[in-house]
Formats: structure tokens, C-alpha cells, sequence
């Protein structure tokens, strides 16, 4: 391999890197990038989100750039939503991102 095909390979790789891992940020510095708080295990509190998927009393699957949001749990019901925020609260068990 000559060294234009490194540099050239080089180049590609830091092309590909996410804006936040190039320049050392945290990914909640990124506009759109969806932002999930847990307090206790009782409610959570979703940033940028994209609406909802689905919604029962024991899963909320919320849309978010690029992912699916799945809060499970007990009793789970929407306290608070805005365009850009939203609130679950209940007895939450577990959230996956998919």
C-alpha cells in the first residue's frame, strides 16, 4: 500500500466519524439527538423526541432520530408531551433504544 492509499483511507475513516466523536462533544450538544432522563424509577423525561409509536398501560414506544425508544413497565401513562418533550411516568422497569 502507497502512502496515498493510506492517506486516502485515512481521510475516509474521518469522514465517517460522527461529528461528536470528532471534535470530543457530548452527543446532547448535537441538535435533534434525542435525550432520555430516568428519575428514580418512576418517571422518565424524553428530549427531541418524534412522537409515538404505540402506547399501553405496561409499554410506550416512543420515535426518535434514527431509534425507537421502548419504556416498559406498570401503570405507565403520558403526564406531560410537547412537540419537542415529553414525561412517562409510572413504574418504569426498563427502557431500550432499538
Amino acid at each position: 500500500m502507497n502512502l496515498f492509499e493510506v492517506v486516502s483511507q485515512l481521510k475516509d475513516a474521518v469522514r465517517r466519524r460522527p461529528v461528536t466523536e470528532f471534535f470530543d462533544l457530548p452527543a446532547e450538544l448535537v441538535p435533534g439527538v434525542p435525550k432520555l432522563t430516568l428519575s428514580g424509577g418512576s418517571e422518565v423525561l424524553i428530549e427531541n423526541h418524534e412522537g409515538l409509536k404505540s402506547y399501553s398501560r405496561d409499554l410506550i414506544e416512543v420515535r426518535g432520530r434514527n431509534m425507537l425508544m421502548q419504556i416498559r413497565g406498570e401503570d405507565l401513562e403520558l403526564s406531560a408531551m410537547t412537540k419537542t418533550e415529553l414525561v412517562i411516568s409510572g413504574i418504569i422497569v426498563a427502557v431500550e433504544l432499538c
